[in-house]
């Protein structure tokens, strides 16, 4: 391992934890909250060999003077729509995202938000705590049970394929729709198809061209009036505006988002929709996935930086 200089655009979660790891390695971070400024993080490329960033700062040519040095960046999750890749590409800077480590914990807070709609554990926690729980009906907030519903994945990767196997555990009819059919133990069937008959769809797109609204009206108008809508995926797949819409019209059950646009998400108008849960972006918000992530965030750049 060569002495290299990285830079991390914030402190990773137990960076002091993995540190002695990487001995031969200088590694900073910005020190202060909130974003880095474009100034510091210009003067961060000059100095620097590698640089670990999130999603929170947009990469791309404005942040780059004719002297940089920096030669790869590694990206603390595995999302890279906030780099410009074919910039850095001409600049011949290698990008690089995390590949497994996320997998689990974004797979199994799916199967949280699903279970929270389903269940009305979200609706009914701010019933008591706005302190209107003054009956006990047998009706009072009665949901479904997730036992034996048809769960549909769009987007059948690993973190799809992991939610799938969770599923086992409480019998659902798992559904998915991909490219193609990866011949896999589930249902492959047409978007259209998997959004006529889930009961709860969960969507695992990456950010793309063509995946940009990839849930709009006309997908709305297929589901069914009780369906629960998942994303952990990236904000802009779904139409936002047109989602709240339909949530307060009734004309669909329920959503539970980890991913807005934008974000952070503060329209007290949205957030105060009654059947719709938003998180903060958690997916990977779990502290053994998190002390994964910083190592193989680090792991990664100097694999890149070694190959240069």
């Amino acid at each position: 391992m060569n002495n290299y200089k990285i830079f991390c655009n914030t402190k990773l979660p137990f960076l002091e934890d993995v540190r002695h790891k990487f001995s031969d390695l200088q590694i900073d971070y910005w020190p202060q909250p909130g974003n880095i400024t474009d100034e510091a993080l210009r003067k961060v490329f000059k100095t620097y060999d590698g640089v670990i960033t999130t999603h929170t700062v947009k990469i791309n040519s404005r942040l780059f003077d004719d002297d940089f040095k920096v030669k790869a960046i590694s990206s603390y999750g595995t999302g890279q729509d906030y780099m410009d890749k074919p910039f850095l590409a001409s600049k011949g800077i290698k990008v690089v995202g995390i590949y497994d480590e996320h997998v689990y914990s974004t797979a199994e807070l799916a199967l949280a938000l699903g279970l929270s709609c389903i269940r009305n554990i979200k609706t009914s926690g701010d019933y008591v705590r706005d302190g209107k729980w003054n009956t006990e009906g047998l009706t009072l907030y009665m949901g479904d049970n997730l036992y034996r519903k048809t769960w549909g994945i769009i987007g059948m990767g690993k973190i799809g394929v992991k939610l799938a196997s969770m599923l086992k555990a409480f019998d659902c009819n798992v559904i998915y729709t991909a490219n193609s059919d990866h011949k896999n133990e589930w249902e492959y069937c047409t978007k259209q198809e998997l959004l006529k008959r889930s009961d709860i769809i969960s969507i695992h797109l990456p950010l793309k061209e063509d995946t940009v609204n990839y849930i709009d009206e006309p997908e709305f108008k297929l589901m069914k009036k009780t369906a629960i809508l998942v994303n952990v995926a990236r904000g802009r797949v779904i139409n936002n505006a047109k989602l709240y819409e339909y949530l307060k019209a009734g004309l669909i059950g329920s959503a539970a988002l980890d991913v807005t646009d934008p974000e952070p998400l503060n329209d007290t108008t949205i957030t105060g929709i009654p059947n719709l849960l938003i998180t903060p972006h958690i997916g990977t918000a779990a502290a053994y996935t998190r002390k994964e992530m910083t190592e193989a965030s680090i792991k990664n750049l100097i694999s890149l930086l070694d190959g240069v």
